[in-house]
C-alpha cells in the first residue's frame, strides 16, 4: 500500500486538505506538510537565509505539520526529517486556482512543489483548479471559499484527484517524466474527459502596478501565446482535464567545432 504527502501553495488553511486526506487515505497512509501560510508564485525557491520553523497541528485527522517555508522546503523537510519513512507518493495541490502555460507552471510553488520531490527520487503529481474570477478572488481576499460553486469544485476535485492518483500509482510516471501536471476545469464531473496536451507557450507583461510610493502584484498580466494546437490552457477552458508530463531536457544539437562564444 502506498503512502503519500500532501503539500500545497495555498497553506495550511486551503478547504482542500482534509477531504485530499480523506479520499487519499482510501489508497494508503497519508501525512500532509504545508506552509503555515500562502506561498504562491514562489516557484522552486528554497530558503536559505533565516530559520524555518515547523508547528505540528493536532486539529487535521492526519500527522500534519505547517512549517515557515516554501512549498519545495516543505518537501524537503518532510522526506529528510519529519517523515519517516519517507512518501511513495508526492501530491500537490489542489492548488485554487489552474496552473497551466509555460509562464504560469515555471511559478507555481504548486509545480515547484512537486519537482522538489522529484529531485529527491519520489514520483510527484501537482494537481489545480480552476475557479471563475468571483470566487477565486474571494480566496484572494478573504482564504475561504463559501459560495455552493466553489464547495461543489472542491467537493469533486478532490474526488477526482484520488481516482486519477489511483491509477496513476499503479501505471507509474510515464517514461522520462519528472512529475505530472493535472488541471482541473471549474465544473467537473466523474465522466469530465481527460487529454495529455503540450504546456502553452505562454507570456504575461507587467506584473506589478503603481501604488502609492511603490508597486503592488497585478492580476492584469496581459496574457499572450502564438500557440494554434491543443494545449493545457485550451483543454482547461474547455471544459476538460489537462494532464501534462513535465521534464527538463538539454536541447540536442549535432555534434560541431567549439564556438567562442
Amino acid at each position: 500500500m502506498p503512502s503519500f504527502l500532501i503539500t500545497n501553495d495555498d497553506g495550511i488553511q486551503s478547504p482542500m486538505l482534509r477531504p485530499m486526506a480523506e479520499k487519499l487515505g482510501a489508497l494508503g497512509p497519508v501525512r500532509i506538510v504545508v506552509p503555515k501560510e500562502e506561498q504562491s508564485w514562489k516557484g522552486k525557491a528554497v530558503t536559505r537565509f533565516g530559520r524555518v520553523l515547523v508547528e505540528r497541528r493536532e486539529d487535521f485527522p492526519v500527522e500534519t505539520y505547517a512549517v515557515t517555508g516554501t512549498p519545495s522546503d516543505c518537501v524537503n523537510l518532510a522526506v529528510h526529517h519529519l517523515c519517516r519513512p519517507p512518501p511513495d507518493w508526492v501530491v500537490s495541490g489542489i492548488n485554487i486556482g489552474s496552473n497551466v502555460g509555460l509562464g504560469f507552471i515555471v511559478n507555481s510553488g504548486t509545480v515547484g512543489a512537486a519537482l522538489e520531490a522529484a529531485f529527491q527520487g519520489i514520483p510527484a503529481v501537482a494537481f489545480s483548479t480552476y475557479l471563475e474570477p468571483e470566487r477565486f478572488r474571494q480566496w484572494n481576499e478573504e482564504k475561504r471559499l463559501t459560495h455552493p460553486e466553489s464547495l461543489r469544485a472542491i467537493e469533486t476535485s478532490t474526488s477526482r484527484m484520488a481516482a486519477m492518483m489511483e491509477r496513476i500509482v499503479a501505471a507509474g510516471l510515464p517514461a522520462g517524466a519528472m512529475l505530472l501536471n493535472i488541471n482541473f476545469p471549474g465544473a467537473l464531473t466523474p465522466e469530465t474527459p481527460v487529454r495529455w496536451v503540450p504546456v502553452q507557450k505562454n507570456r504575461y507583461g507587467g506584473l506589478f502596478r503603481r501604488e502609492g510610493p511603490g508597486y503592488v502584484h497585478s492580476t492584469q498580466v496581459g496574457l499572450e501565446s502564438e500557440d494554434t494546437g491543443p494545449n493545457d490552457r485550451d483543454v482547461v477552458m474547455g471544459g476538460e482535464i489537462s494532464v501534462t508530463a513535465l521534464s527538463f531536457a538539454a536541447i540536442s544539437l549535432p555534434p560541431g567545432p567549439i564556438i567562442a562564444l
